[in-house]
């Protein structure tokens, strides 16, 4: 301790230093976090003299004893410190007094969170789940529409339009201890608010920030107070709020002066437009006078266009997979209201019925808190998800477009007021139909705002000013158009982007829209948004044979596609079953697309391992599993068998369907085992697949009653070597006769089962039977959704499917 102040001990330095690390700041950030210049901060690092005040601060905000940094035995530093710092010990026992007169209110304002159609307030801590936050700004990136397609791939993301590279981000808590000034921009639903609710509970109960008083202010509220008195006036609005609490003003003002305050400032965007000048004004001067306070501020992203001095902004981030299970866990637990756990086992049936492909589009949805929020209570109500969607769509646009803002006692200008709801909505149909078949899934704002301009002229409205302050209507109050670079916009989720243009088609179709709607068929990225239509349509019959019309047309022309839809009805023809012909007409389908195809398939597996595989001397080592490969080597990609499931639902035991599925997956073990030696993969790999020809022969086996096919494939049993102690010499053993032993199975399998044929397709017919495959599979979903269609239609076209053109005709 000197005249000047206090200095920190070569000892106390080294503990500061471990604390800088242990809380990833800098001293830099250390300052700004204080609210004070870099200055005093070298100086304590340095071990030189710092004021009083500012040396305690900086412990404080470390998390270490003033009175140990210094130096000083406790029995002195009371004393010393009791001399010295009255002021500050005074303040120290302020904020601890007044800390524990805010409690309740603390706890009345933030503990619970109204939910939307939930009648009871749920408590923050059952439902709370920690969100991470974005340093970078997603509208603030230079990117070209080129640069985001790069990485996006609507198959593997978890959120659709998230891009395959996931941004950097950090939890929402370190954020809040990084910056003193926080600034959280976000979207509708993402959790805004609920995370300022968090910071003051947490506060309040001395787990962060312990040594400051929390005070959480809707800027709403303060605007109509404010507006009401005719004065904007902060210090005034929480002098009289902390006057409820048994505080009287002066306490309140030193409180702020010594910045003892955690100040969170709820919804800027929520403030009413008549107000927000006046508040945006109230808000600088008040942070900047106050300025060694924390304050956290939240705002609609995009809503607000003033940058607050010193402030840091953040975004708040998407759902990952982890938050979504730790989110659905607790909803059942506390909205629910089922043991903990019972809502653990319901929240892990929800989670494994997410990650099903078939809700692919819940699951994009699932990513903001207030749609997982809609999509448990309707998980909830139906024990499982509706296979048609759209009535969960509808609610998400009706609840973005009005309900969300009702709920909270927001009334927003409109842009245009003679837009009614439901223009509002023709419009977004219009928007994403027009994008959707450009194939434009972003779009320029400049392209955006001539779609919106051409739409307003049906209302004889041609003011082209006009569709700018629209479409930032549409992002900011409505969240459903997001900026993903400066410039450039999507719809918030891919998902919607589909619905919308679903409905436009069912809103404003024209003469023969199917016709021109069948014809995408064949692009996949259609496929949902005729699922979607089909499921919407009052009538279906005839969009429904126009599919299966087109469906044949694929392949009527392949002589050898039509010869293999021979032998498939044949074969299944054979089989003793209760099941109808068209599902076990499925079951060989996938039967035979899990059977590589020799030639072609070997060559695109060659090409295909250059990028999952990395060569080095010679040795191919494991970069990836091996499922990329497996998936090319048959020409139907049937994750989940969904066209034979759709068709047969729970498969029961069959032991004809068994046997032949067992052989099947015997032929597709030699090809791997082929393909291991041929590319030299690791010994462990080849195994691998040595294992799992053993279990489907022996399964085989089991399933067969004596008979000479029997002995063929005892016999061929035989000839194999053991593997339990010497695999090389199996590994050699194959490198020589494999071959031969894999074509005699395969004969004996064609001569006995009549499965195992080597088709011999080329690569147009493989992608033309992807292409058949797949749409089978979206006309099986649209039968299965369709409301109003006729029995005999449908009767017609279910025994019809997967057919030669022979077998149609007869």
């Amino acid at each position: 301790m000197t005249s000047q102040g206090l200095r920190a001990s070569p000892e106390g330095i080294r503990t500061a230093k471990i604390a800088l690390t242990d809380k990833t700041l800098s001293q830099h950030k250390l300052a700004v976090s204080l609210g004070i210049t870099r200055q005093p901060v070298s100086k304590f690092f340095a071990g030189e003299p710092v004021s009083r005040n500012c040396f305690v601060q900086i412990c404080q905000q470390l998390g270490l004893s003033w009175q140990k940094v210094a130096g000083l035995p406790e029995n002195i530093a009371f004393q010393v410190g009791a001399k010295v710092r009255t002021d500050s010990i005074d303040t120290d026992k302020l904020v601890y007094e007044l800390r524990q007169k805010r409690q309740d209110k603390i706890h009345d304002q933030c503990s619970t969170l109204q939910m939307l159609d939930i009648a009871q307030p749920i408590l923050l801590s059952d439902i709370y789940t920690n969100i991470n936050i974005l340093e970078e700004i997603t509208s603030q990136k230079w990117l070209e529409i080129s640069e985001l397609l790069k990485d996006f791939n609507p198959d593997l993301n978890f959120n659709r339009l998230g891009g395959d590279k996931q941004p950097r981000s950090l939890p929402g808590l370190e954020a809040a201890l990084r910056y003193s000034k926080l600034m959280m921009l976000g979207k509708p639903g993402s959790g805004k608010t609920t995370f300022l609710q968090h910071l003051a509970i947490e506060c309040n109960q001395g787990k962060f920030q312990p040594h400051l008083i929390a005070i959480f202010i809707r800027l709403k509220e303060f605007a109509e107070d404010a507006k009401s008195e005719n004065e904007f006036n902060l210090l005034k609005f929480i002098s009289q709020e902390f006057l409820s609490c048994g505080i009287d003003e002066e306490s309140t003002t030193t409180i702020l002066a010594q910045g003892k305050a955690l100040v969170l400032l709820d919804g800027l965007d929520e403030v009413p437009s008549s107000q927000a000048d006046k508040v945006t004004r109230e808000l600088r001067r008040f942070t900047q006078y106050y300025y060694k306070n924390q304050f956290v501020m939240s705002c609609r992203i995009a809503a607000q266009q003033y940058k607050f001095p010193g402030f840091t902004e953040v975004e708040v981030a998407d759902f990952n997979y982890e938050q979504v299970e730790v989110f659905v866990k607790n909803w059942f637990f506390a909205v629910a209201h089922k043991s903990r756990e019972d809502g653990e086992a319901t929240g892990n049936l929800f989670i494994h019925q997410l990650n099903l492909s078939e809700n692919q589009q819940i699951r994009e949805l699932a990513v903001t808190p207030l749609f997982l929020h809609l999509i448990c209570l309707v998980f909830q109500e139906k024990a499982g998800f509706p296979f048609n969607q759209t009535k969960l769509y509808e609610q998400i646009l009706n609840i973005l477009l009005t309900r969300w803002d009702e709920v909270k006692g927001i009334k927003r200008v409109q842009a245009y007021h003679n837009l009614t709801i439901a223009a509002k909505k023709q419009l977004l149909y219009h928007i994403a139909a027009i994008t959707f078949e450009q194939g434009n899934l972003f779009f320029e704002q400049e392209k955006i705002q001539h779609i919106i301009a051409d739409y307003l002229g049906n209302f004889g409205n041609n003011n082209t000013d006009l569709s700018e302050v629209l479409l930032k209507e549409i992002e900011v109050q409505h969240g459903f158009l997001v900026e993903r670079a400066r410039g450039v916009y999507s719809f918030s989720h891919l998902t919607l982007h589909e619905y919308f243009t679903a409905k436009n088609i069912v809103e404003n179709h024209q003469l023969n829209f199917g016709e021109n709607l069948v014809n995408q068929i064949t692009k996949k990225h259609w496929h949902y948004i005729l699922f979607l239509t089909v499921s919407m349509l009052p009538k279906t019959d005839e969009i429904l044979w126009l599919m299966k019309h087109k469906i044949d047309s694929l392949v009527s022309a392949e002589v050898k596609i039509q010869d293999f839809l021979i032998w498939l009805y044949q074969k299944s023809g054979s089989v003793s079953t209760h099941y109808k012909a068209v599902a076990i007409r499925a079951f060989y389908l996938v039967c035979v697309g899990r059977t590589p195809q020799d030639n072609y398939l070997r060559e695109r597996l060659v090409q295909a391992c250059r990028h999952s595989f990395v060569y080095s001397a010679g040795v191919v080592t494991r970069k990836d599993n091996l499922s990329s490969c497996c998936q090319l080597r048959s020409f139907i990609h049937t994750p989940n068998y969904s066209l034979e499931c759709a068709l047969l639902g729970d498969i029961a035991f069959n032991p004809d369907l068994a046997l032949d599925e067992f052989l099947t997956s015997t032929l597709t073990c030699v090809s791997e085992l082929n393909f291991a030696l041929k590319h030299s993969l690791k010994n462990a790999i080849f195994i691998d697949h040595v294992h799992a020809l053993s279990i489907a022969f022996n399964e085989a086996l089991e399933l067969l009653s004596e008979s000479e096919f029997k002995q063929v494939l005892h016999n061929l049993k035989k000839e194999l070597p053991q593997t339990d102690h010497n695999s090389h010499n199996f590994r050699e053993w194959w490198q020589t006769n494999g071959q031969l032993w894999g074509q005699k199975l395969r004969n004996g399998i064609i001569k006995y089962r009549n499965i195992g044929h080597d088709w011999q397709f080329n690569q147009q017919q493989i992608e033309l039977l992807h292409q058949y495959y797949d749409a089978n599979k979206l006309l099986v979903d649209c039968l299965n959704c369709a409301v109003n269609i006729t029995p005999l239609i449908r009767q017609e076209i279910e025994e019809t499917l997967l057919l030669a053109n022979c077998h149609i005709k007869h």
